[in-house]
C-alpha cells in the first residue's frame, strides 16, 4: 500500500494551482497527487497534464454536494494509501519544521486516525509587504500569520470521514497533532480581487451559499487595510495553544442521522487579535 496521497478540488485556479502541484508533488511525489477538476478552461487544464484528474462536471455550486463527492473520494483512496489528505489549492499543509526534519517524517512518528490542523491565514501587510506575489517562495514574502478557526480543518485521514460544506465540519471529532495549514487566499491581493470577480459570478445552488464569495473590491480591500490594525509579535507556541483550546470547547456535537451519524460542528467565528511572526524554518517551506 502506498503512503500519501493528496487531493484537491478546483476550477480556474491556475495561480495558486501551480504552487499547490509543486509543494505537494515534492512531499509526497507527483504521482499521488489527484485533482478533482470543476470544468476549468482548456489552458488551466492543460497545466494539469501529468496528475490524476477527475473531471466534476460543472454546475451551480453546491458546498455540500462537493463535500459528499470528496468524502467518498478519499474514502476509495483509503484503499489504496495508509493517508489521504484534501486540501483546497490555497490551502498548504505543513508540519513543525522545528521538530521533524521532513513532512512524512511527522506522519511516520504521528498516531492518528484524524488529524486536524491548525489554521493560518498568512497575511498581506500592506505598509511593509508587495501587495502582489512575485516569482519564489511565499513565505519568504509573507512574514506574517493569524490563528482563525474557520481553517482549523481535520484534512489527514487514515479512515473514511464523511465532511460538511467547506469542510469545516465532519463526522469525525477534532484532534490536532502538531500539523498546520497555511491559508494563502489573502497573500496575494491582485489574485484575491481577479478571484472575488470570478465567483461574484458563480452559480450557487441555494441562495444562503457563498456570502464571503460575493463581497465587492472595496469591502476587500478594507479588509486587508484592517490587517495592519493586528498586533504584530513574535511566534508564541502557547499563544496559539490556547486559541486551539478556545476552539475545542466549542465544537458541538449535532446528531445527523443515516450515514452521517453525529457530526461534530466547529465554530467559524474565532480570530486571533495577534499578527504571529513567522519562524525562520517555517519561511522556507514553500
Amino acid at each position: 500500500m502506498k503512503k500519501v496521497a493528496v487531493v484537491t478540488m478546483q476550477y480556474n485556479e491556475a495561480f495558486y494551482a501551480s504552487r499547490w502541484i509543486d509543494y505537494y508533488a515534492r512531499l509526497v511525489g507527483r504521482e499521488n497527487l489527484y485533482v478533482i477538476d470543476h470544468d476549468s478552461d482548456a489552458e488551466v487544464r492543460e497545466a494539469l497534464c501529468g496528475l490524476s484528474v477527475v473531471r466534476y462536471p460543472r454546475s451551480a455550486l453546491d458546498d455540500q454536494e462537493r463535500a459528499r463527492f470528496v468524502s467518498k473520494f478519499v474514502g476509495a483512496l483509503l484503499e489504496l494509501y495508509e493517508t489521504v489528505i484534501y486540501s483546497d489549492c490555497d490551502e498548504f499543509i505543513s508540519h513543525d519544521p522545528r521538530r521533524f526534519a521532513s513532512f512524512t517524517d511527522w506522519l511516520d512518528a504521528s498516531d492518528f486516525e484524524y488529524s486536524t490542523c491548525i489554521g493560518l491565514n498568512v497575511m498581506t501587510m500592506l505598509d511593509e509587504e508587495n501587495a502582489i506575489l512575485l516569482d519564489g517562495q511565499v513565505l519568504r514574502q509573507r512574514a506574517y500569520a493569524r490563528f482563525v478557526s474557520p481553517m482549523c480543518k481535520t484534512l489527514i485521514v487514515r479512515k473514511p470521514i464523511r465532511w460538511g460544506g467547506g469542510f469545516h465540519h465532519a463526522n469525525q471529532p477534532p484532534h490536532f497533532h502538531g500539523g498546520y495549514l497555511f491559508h494563502l487566499k489573502y497573500a496575494d491581493l491582485g489574485e484575491r480581487m481577479r478571484r472575488q470577480a470570478l465567483t461574484r459570478g458563480l452559480d450557487f445552488a441555494q441562495e444562503d451559499q457563498g456570502h464571503h464569495q460575493r463581497s465587492n473590491d472595496l469591502a476587500l480591500l478594507n479588509l486587508y487595510r484592517s490587517f495592519g490594525n493586528l498586533e504584530r509579535t513574535d511566534w508564541e507556541d502557547e499563544a496559539i495553544e490556547r486559541h486551539c483550546q478556545s476552539f475545542l470547547d466549542r465544537v458541538r456535537a449535532s446528531p445527523r442521522g443515516g450515514e452521517v451519524g453525529t457530526m461534530y460542528v466547529a465554530p467559524l467565528d474565532i480570530a486571533g487579535g495577534e499578527a504571529f511572526r513567522l519562524p525562520d524554518s517555517f519561511r522556507t517551506l514553500f
